[in-house]
């Protein structure tokens, strides 16, 4: 008895699209993790994502990630079609440059939470060299169908919005997940392709007609409500046979997120102190780096138990110098301002936490 022909029917499927994805990330030096499962709290059910890409670099003391979300869909018998119409980039309906980037270094999330930052970086990814990763769409993709390549007759929208509903879900995971597993300082950037071995027509929409145009790609902004919440999305439809053209934007794209991270970190760190909004975020970091090393060495000095209470740091533009504030004593105000271990642990968490290396001094804090 003949066996049956495997090979040749696995080729109907769109496995052998996502293997070739997965080939072509990893020959470009991404790292590849294949059929992410992940729960979808909302429906309460495991669903799967095709592939997650990612390249990681080190830059000052936190590693910079590029996240790839990848959907593979194959249809032999079916065109994907965009119907679109004119965009409207005033609409203030709608978010043209979403940023979705997670951070748990608290100087580059402060500057993410600040307003303005995702245009900002879309015009910075744009000044480093990023062509398409990030474009301005060039319509408004409104709706999806698929279409019979030998009719055009009209199908159904269910695999393109299950792709679109996946790499959402997917990503929202992913943000939501990253805070309990990732401890060492980062940042991460996420990007959404759904990549079709199939036909990809753009059906434009006007007043009197419908014009239809083959594309290479296009950029979709979806709108999707998540855990209650409204979330704009990119999603990059990309036809299979220009994926390994259009992932060398996104090598671009990387090399962007590590320059605009670095500069967002330094101009965090400009200043600080002089800001009570930006330092006030570090204060209980300098606060761990001193507690039990000064706490240590007042109670050798006054032979009895400190448990000292998180300072007051503010600029003292008489002295246009940091100075930190205890509610203590007269006599241990001023044996910490002498003692040179002391001054020593307060300095080196200055220049440690703040990035602050130069004078300061030590006062009486009134808590209110």
């Amino acid at each position: 008895m003949p066996k049956a022909p495997y090979a040749a029917e696995i080729r109907k499927t769109g496995f052998v699209l996502e293997n070739d994805v997965a080939q072509t990330l990893r020959a470009s030096g991404w790292t590849v993790i294949s059929n992410k499962f992940y729960v979808d709290d909302s429906e309460e059910s495991v669903r799967e994502i095709d592939l997650v890409a990612y390249r990681v670099s080190k830059v000052q003391h936190f590693d910079v990630y590029t996240v790839l979300i990848v959907s593979c869909k194959k249809s032999e018998a079916n065109a994907w079609a965009l119907l679109a119409r004119d965009i409207n980039l005033k609409d203030p309906n709608s978010d043209w440059w979403p940023l979705h980037a997670w951070s748990n270094d608290k100087a580059l999330a402060f500057q993410l939470a600040a307003s303005g930052r995702a245009k900002a970086y879309h015009d910075a990814a744009k000044g480093h060299g990023v062509v398409d990763a990030l474009s301005q769409p060039d319509v408004e993709v409104f709706a999806f169908q698929e279409m019979d390549k030998g009719t055009g007759k009209p199908q159904n929208d269910k695999p393109i919005f299950g792709a679109i509903t996946s790499l959402m879900k997917a990503q929202a995971y992913e943000l939501s997940a990253l805070p309990g597993r990732k401890k060492a300082p980062a940042v991460y950037q996420f990007n959404l392709l759904s990549v079709v071995d199939t036909d990809l027509i753009r059906l434009k929409f006007s007043k009197t007609d419908i014009k239809q145009t083959e594309v290479d790609t296009e950029h979709y902004l979806a709108r999707y409500i998540i855990r209650k919440r409204e979330v704009f999305a990119r999603i990059r439809f990309v036809r299979a046979g220009v994926f390994s053209t259009v992932l060398e934007d996104y090598v671009r794209l990387h090399l962007a997120n590590c320059k605009w991270f670095a500069t967002e970190c330094d101009a965090f760190y400009s200043g600080v102190i002089q800001d009570w909004n930006r330092s006030d975020t570090l204060l209980d970091d300098f606060f761990r780096k001193i507690r039990f090393a000064v706490e240590w060495r007042l109670e050798g000095h006054f032979e009895r138990e400190f448990d000292l209470s998180k300072p007051a740091l503010y600029w003292d533009k008489t002295t246009n110098a940091p100075r930190i504030g205890f509610e203590l004593p007269d006599d241990v105000i001023d044996f910490m301002t002498e003692d040179s271990a002391i001054k020593k642990y307060f300095a080196d968490a200055l220049k440690s936490v703040f990035r602050y290396d130069g004078p300061f001094s030590v006062s009486f804090d009134i808590p209110f």
